[in-house]
């Protein structure tokens, strides 16, 4: 089955779904979406720290660690 299949499977399901699948697809496509965002941001904050010069070399890290 292709994913377009797939999908038109699931779509045309949905109403016969009980609640607890609902429940649990809601969960994982929500964790996906919130990791996501975390990711984007910590990229984000990441780039913003690379060009202000807070950066540390491999040495440095390892020292701290």
């Amino acid at each position: 089955m292709n994913l377009i299949e797939k999908r038109n499977y699931i779509h045309d399901r949905l109403k016969q779904m009980d609640e607890s699948l609902i429940n649990e697809f809601y969960e994982i496509l929500h964790k996906k979406d919130v990791l996501k965002t975390k990711l984007i941001n910590r990229a984000l904050r990441s780039e913003d720290d690379i060009k202000s010069g807070k950066v540390f070399s491999r040495n440095e890290i390892d020292l701290l660690f």
